[in-house]
């Protein structure tokens, strides 16, 4: 079982304004644990700390016992936004370029990316832009993306920020599809935008505590950004 592991992190901006402290937890694969935490309270900070993208301050983040550093391409980060990660000219073009970056050759690829359009029901939007899609759709395609280069661990900024109802579960029928295949943490502003999770932990004041579901209403009563 693979685990992607948070010790002891903690991390400050310029200016001195720190965002986390001492953050310890381990996402097991298999699992989807939901991070319910106050906007602007650094969950984004930890989400991207996770995926490799910006050093801790102090502490360190681990796939397996590697560097996150060493194992970087293990994780996969899905913005809130999905318009922040997308460059391609066409849905089959986004998907395809994680392969294209890794010099994979052509009819392997063509064949992976088959594979990717008929999972996330995309078959019909191969030609389209991806500006010219619905959230959901769009969101559909990252995640389509992400999976090219079969993570172990999936990040999930808010995904569905942005979505409505309609799209939201067309969304959730991606995540569906790659449940089983990788850890995944998801995190959320408030208890009422939760996924169905194995496990809630809460970002409060910059540390990380677990909750049990029936808790976490008390528990984000007093839920602030680290002082």
């Amino acid at each position: 079982m693979a685990e992607l592991r948070s010790e002891r992190v903690s991390f400050s901006y310029p200016g001195g304004q720190r965002v986390l402290c001492d953050v310890t937890f381990s996402l097991r694969s298999g699992e989807l644990v939901a991070l319910v935490g106050a906007n602007a309270g650094g969950k984004t900070t930890l989400l991207r700390i996770l995926a490799g993208l910006i050093k801790p301050r102090q502490g360190d983040v681990s796939v397996d016992g590697a560097s996150i550093g060493e194992a970087r391409d293990r994780v996969g980060l899905l913005f809130q936004n999905p318009d922040h990660q997308m460059i391609a000219a066409t849905v089959e073009e986004e998907i395809a370029l994680g392969l294209e970056l890794r010099a994979v050759p052509s009819a392997p690829m063509r064949e992976i990316v088959e594979i990717l359009l008929s999972r996330f029901d995309l078959k019909s939007l191969r030609h389209r832009s991806p500006e010219t899609l619905s959230g959901g759709q769009k969101q559909r395609v990252a995640l389509a993306a992400i999976m090219v280069s079969r993570p172990s661990f999936l990040l999930l900024d808010e995904p569905d920020s942005f979505l409505d109802a309609p799209s939201r579960r067309e969304f959730l029928s991606g995540i569906t599809e790659v449940r089983a295949e990788c850890g995944i943490l998801w995190a959320v502003p408030r208890p009422s935008r939760m996924p169905k999770a194995d496990r809630c932990l809460v970002l409060d004041a910059g540390s990380v505590r677990e909750v049990a579901r029936a808790d976490l209403a008390n528990a984000l009563i007093s839920v602030r950004g680290c002082e």
